[in-house]
Parts: structure tokens; C-alpha cells; sequence
């Protein structure tokens, strides 16, 4: 089992060296990017890694979901091979999640296996996605559906990118780290909603506590089941079940994974009350908390759409959709639902 270095620290991201030492065995590395995040961040860190003494072939991937597709692997792929790039090379990722899904996944795939490095962009890269060697792509029958397990070598978050941030992504990756504090650590829920306001005003350092406390679980978790075959790293699923359903019900984009996540936590704080036991109480308390967050309304769906796409979720087994639901807060279960109790939640929430 490989084991990711983490670095999470200010100007991280600028220490290459550091983060490189054996990785390409040729000296020569992919940096893989988009658009956006390249023109902030890209030229820093391409001088970082030349000054480590790799050589850098640049490939910019779509932005957004369009990163995530067989077309836009394979031009990264065949633009590797056109450079010369052969097995003793690496990939390094500089982006959000969609960059480091698809460029982990090429990694994965390219001659067999090269290695990588994730540089993540995003406050949901530095706690969740960027973490934990899930790579893949999306299929026309929903998201992350091909796919393969790959960590990274290293993975580098660096706080000073997260400054920039749009209110949006900070909801969107804040609402992610939301899913540790119900299912593991109820401190970093206390944590989050008892500091809203500066953690969305930018705060450094109560950033950096909630990316470091997520990150921590993260990495613990996919320790102790890194392909997801034991059960432990399919409980960080929670909210996900639907919520990846209405990001592909909705059209990819137009949802905010973490804006999704919330949708899909709110679903699953009631199914947890009606299915597993998880008292009214804190139920209706979490939801209040998770209602008030400015989250878009998803683009009108058909509630058995998002019930058909549940059955299709990588945790169903013979078309019956299983969920992570809650006995109390920081016990999560994994637990089959009806298609009845779905179609109830789903109506409550949209």
C-alpha cells in the first residue's frame, strides 16, 4: 500500500524540490492544469519544479467536468507521448478536483502506471479530492463511473491559493468538510458551523484547521482501505448517493459538488432519522444548519430520475440502492433503502 506525503503549509506549492525528490526518475514531468487555475498559479509553480531540475512538458485539460471525459484523457495521454514522456516520468496536477481526477486517472493509466503528484486549488481538493488516489472520469450514465485507484506520491496543499477563493467554492468545499464532522469527528461540525462567517470570510487559520482535520481523517481512512473493499472508506459516501445523482440529473456543472453534497446530507440526515435510528432532535438540528447555507436550487429534476440514478450508485448491489445514513452523530452505518423512503426524501428536500 503506497502511503501519500502530505505538505500543507504556506507556499507549498513554490517548494518543489521538496515534494519531487525521486519521483521521475528521467527528470521529466507533465504539469497538468486548466485555464484558470494556470494563469494564477501555473508559471510559479512550473519555475518551481525547473528550478528541482525537471524538465516540464505543459498540458492544459478543459475546465470544469469537461476535464473529466475519454476525450480529454487521451489528448493528455497522446500529448505525453508526442513529448517524448515515457515511464520514468511523473504527472504533476495543479488544479481542482476535475484536474486531479483526470490527471491522477491518466497517471493511473499511462504505460501501465507512472507516478504523480496532486497540487490541489481548491478548499475541496485540500480536504477531500485531492487525497486518496480516486482517479477517473465521468460517463454519460453519471459521474466518476470510470475509474481507478492511484495515489499520488505526494500531495501539496498549499493555504495561499485558497485566498482567492469565490464565496461559491468556499461553500462548496466548506460543505464537504461538513460530511467528516457528521460522520467521524462531530468537533470539526462544531468547528465549522460555530465559524461560518470568518471561515467564509477567508480566516487562514481556521482554514488551514478544517483542510488539516479533514485531511487527517481522509488519509486515515483510505489507510485502512484504500481500494474501498473493507468498508471504512465507503463511509466517506455520505450525502454523496444523491448528491451525485442530482449533479448529473442537474447537468454536470451546473451543481457545485459540495453544493450537491449538502443537498445529499440534508436527504440523508432524514433517512438516517427514519431508517437508522439517528434522533429527530439533531436531525432537524443539522438540516436547520444546512438550510440556511446559499446553496442554488438544483435545475428541475424528476425525483425517480435521481431514485433510477441511486441504483446505479457504485454502493448498490443487485439494483437496491444502499446509503451511508448516521445512528448518531460520528456513527455512520451503510444501510440498504426502499425505493419508497428515497422518493420521500428527495420530494422533502427540492
Amino acid at each position: 500500500m503506497s502511503v501519500e506525503k502530505l505538505f500543507v503549509e504556506p507556499g507549498a506549492r513554490l517548494s518543489a524540490r521538496a515534494w519531487t525528490r525521486g519521483l521521475a526518475p528521467s527528470g521529466r514531468v507533465a504539469l497538468v492544469s486548466e485555464a484558470g487555475a494556470w494563469r494564477r498559479f501555473g508559471p510559479g509553480v512550473e519555475k518551481s519544479l525547473k528550478r528541482a531540475g525537471l524538465k516540464v512538458h505543459r498540458h492544459l485539460l478543459p475546465s470544469g467536468e469537461a476535464a473529466k471525459s475519454w476525450d480529454s484523457v487521451s489528448d493528455l495521454l497522446t500529448s505525453m507521448l508526442a513529448a517524448g514522456l515515457g515511464r520514468d516520468c511523473a504527472i504533476v496536477a495543479l488544479g481542482g478536483g476535475s484536474v486531479t481526477d483526470a490527471a491522477g486517472f491518466a497517471a493511473a493509466i499511462y504505460q501501465r502506471g507512472i507516478p504523480w503528484v496532486s497540487v490541489p486549488t481548491t478548499l475541496l481538493g485540500q480536504l477531500d479530492s485531492g487525497l486518496g488516489g480516486k482517479t477517473g472520469i465521468n460517463l454519460a450514465g453519471g459521474k466518476n463511473l470510470a475509474g481507478c485507484f492511484h495515489r499520488p506520491n505526494a500531495v501539496v496543499c498549499d493555504p495561499e491559493v485558497l485566498a482567492s477563493l469565490p464565496p461559491r467554492e468556499r461553500v462548496s468545499g466548506f460543505g464537504e468538510a461538513l460530511k467528516y464532522g457528521l460522520v467521524f469527528e462531530p468537533g470539526i461540525w462544531a468547528l465549522i458551523t460555530g465559524n461560518w462567517d470568518a471561515l467564509m470570510a477567508g480566516d487562514p487559520a481556521l482554514t488551514g484547521k478544517v483542510v488539516e482535520r479533514c485531511a487527517a481523517w481522509k488519509r486515515r481512512i483510505v489507510d485502512s482501505d484504500e481500494r474501498e473493499t473493507k468498508g471504512p472508506r465507503e463511509l466517506l459516501n455520505f450525502g454523496h448517493t444523491l448528491g451525485h445523482a442530482l449533479e448529473s440529473a442537474s447537468g454536470l456543472g451546473a451543481l457545485r459538488h459540495g453544493e450537491a453534497v449538502i443537498w445529499g446530507m440534508r436527504a440523508a440526515l432524514r433517512l438516517s432519522h427514519r431508517c437508522s435510528g439517528l434522533k429527530a432532535s439533531f436531525a432537524a438540528e443539522a438540516d436547520r444548519f444546512l438550510a440556511t447555507l446559499p446553496v442554488p436550487l438544483p435545475r428541475r429534476v424528476d425525483p425517480r430520475r435521481l431514485l433510477e440514478l441511486a441504483r446505479r450508485d457504485k454502493k448498490a448491489r443487485g439494483g437496491r440502492a444502499r446509503f451511508v445514513l448516521l445512528r448518531a452523530p460520528g456513527r455512520p452505518v451503510t444501510a440498504f433503502v426502499s425505493d419508497r423512503e428515497i422518493l420521500r426524501a428527495v420530494r422533502e428536500i427540492l
